[in-house]
């Protein structure tokens, strides 16, 4: 079985580092990991939510908000007006972090359900949170198809409010959907939940659209059970270490990734961090992912 290695998102930066400089080194230190599928580490990213919306047409930025699982935005958006977007959003950080290293730029973006019911509603053109969704599916749908022609190979799609919610997995596999359309067929597609146990939708997450589901393993008994006792219907991605340390030691993973794989029956298993590493330090991020990189099997001889 093929393991393939890599980051799931964000990572720690000096506070005044200039955007591009912070996406080289991040580029550089994942290359230096053994990393296989690389981030640009999201540099300037206030939390995983805001810098999607606001950009906008449509959104102004409040207060910090605490959403469910524990998320933190640092300036909630509020939809005041429908949503209108005048151009790509993420496609130029891509072509510069592609432009700096061999390896394939994951780019990771919020998915249409989680954004809907981060923002706060203030205005009579979306009348529920499922309204504003749909207008978000179609808008990102736009970016997925602006990020594919640029040449962006492997999209994830996070989702993690989905985990405070489990009965609208339905809801949120229409609204991936679009998404997962606008990529095609020449694109690797990760679902992506995290912030808490997936197990009580873990059956729903395997009928999500897309090529691959990340799960958030880290610390997660419920969902590590089902997983090595029923298996997968799709590939997955571990998230196999968490956002805060201490990290578990190596023998640990290991034997946490063996008993996952138990049942497993695809050719190719992703690990990954299980979210963004950005409350650790630099060095703690660089700890996490060379644990993940020594889960490979050793060459032969």
């Amino acid at each position: 079985m093929r393991i393939v290695c890599a980051n799931h998102s964000a990572l720690p930066f000096a506070a005044a580092a200039p955007a591009a400089a912070a996406r080289a080194a991040a580029l550089a230190g994942q290359a230096a990991a053994g990393l296989d599928v690389v981030t640009d580490g999201q540099p300037g990213w206030t939390d995983p939510i805001t810098p999607l919306l606001a950009p906008l047409d449509g959104v102004r930025l409040g207060g910090p908000h605490r959403l469910p699982l524990g998320l933190q935005v640092a300036r909630r958006p509020v939809v005041q007006a429908r949503l209108r977007r005048h151009g790509p959003l993420l496609v130029d950080a891509w072509r510069h972090a592609a432009a700096l290293t061999a390896l394939p730029v994951k780019v990771t973006l919020p998915g249409p359900y989680t954004l809907a019911h981060a923002a706060e509603i203030a205005t009579t053109a979306y009348r529920h949170a499922a309204a504003l969704a749909d207008d978000l599916a179609a808008l990102l749908a736009q970016e997925v198809t602006a990020l594919v022609a640029a040449g962006a190979r492997h999209i994830q799609i996070d989702e993690p409010l989905l985990l405070a919610r489990p009965d609208d997995a339905k809801l949120v596999r229409t609204m991936l959907e679009p998404l997962v359309d606008a990529a095609g067929a020449g694109t690797t597609v990760i679902i992506s939940t995290y912030g808490a146990d997936a197990v009580a939708c873990y059956a729903q997450l395997n009928t999500l659209p897309g090529d691959i589901i990340a799960v958030d393993c880290a610390g997660r008994a419920g969902v590590c059970d089902a997983i090595a006792e029923t298996g997968s219907g799709k590939p997955l991605a571990l998230g196999l270490v968490g956002n805060a340390a201490p990290l578990p030691a190596p023998d640990a993973l290991r034997a946490l990734l063996d008993r996952l794989l138990r049942r497993y029956i695809h050719d190719e298993v992703w690990v990954q961090p299980a979210r963004g590493l950005t409350a650790l330090t630099p060095a703690q991020a660089d700890t996490a992912l060379r644990r993940l990189t020594a889960l490979r099997p050793a060459p032969a001889p």
